[in-house]
């Protein structure tokens, strides 16, 4: 699956990056763009054994699902309130879902990935899901600390996919990381 994988792969890449740019513009059809960055993704991590990176696009393309309806019902009380869908700032119901979201899946991956699998690189790969997990629930919320989630987690993908040779993939994640970054200055701005 060579030349596949390569085109799942670039068009994954290509439409990571217009789901970070709508992201960053805190814009609603970044989630139609997750689904599709979400198909690619899975078969690209799949063919290459990488599990939980797998995973977690399932788990994209159900929250981009989720997302899509969820950002839906916050822009329709905000025009009724005649308001613009901003984003938040994290409260402390939250945080405790989040960390306990955080530390449950890394765990169960870990030890899945460690045990059951034939995987190459169970921790890492692990950490970079949960975190990505709980990064998109806070998302769903638009939640300005995801980003900071999304920070680490994307460091750690790019050393992770670039052992593996995916580099359209770990270029990808080199955007993301700058996005963190400017994502999260850009919706504390929105917040201020």
């Amino acid at each position: 699956m060579g030349v596949g994988k390569l085109i799942l792969e670039i068009s994954g890449s290509a439409t990571g990056l217009l789901y970070v740019w709508l992201e960053i513009k805190h814009r609603r059809s970044m989630w139609v763009v997750g689904i599709l960055m979400s198909l690619c993704y899975m078969v690209v991590f799949g063919v290459e054994g990488l599990y939980a990176s797998m995973g977690l696009y399932v788990y994209y393309l159900g929250m981009s699902l989720y997302g899509w309806v969820q950002w839906g019902r916050q822009e329709q009380q905000e025009q009724q309130e005649q308001q613009e869908l901003r984003p938040v700032r994290i409260t402390g119901r939250q945080a405790v879902t989040a960390g306990g979201l955080l530390v449950t899946s890394f765990f169960i991956m870990w030890l899945v990935l460690g045990r059951l699998t034939d995987h190459p690189a169970p921790v890492p790969d692990a950490a970079i899901a949960a975190l990505n997990i709980t990064a998109t629930w806070l998302l769903t919320h638009s939640v300005l600390e995801q980003w900071l989630l999304l920070l680490i987690a994307n460091a750690l993908a790019i050393g992770l996919y670039a052992r593996t040779g995916l580099w359209f993939t770990t270029g990808l994640y080199v955007v993301f990381l700058i996005s963190s970054v400017a994502g999260y200055i850009s919706w504390q701005r929105k917040i201020l």
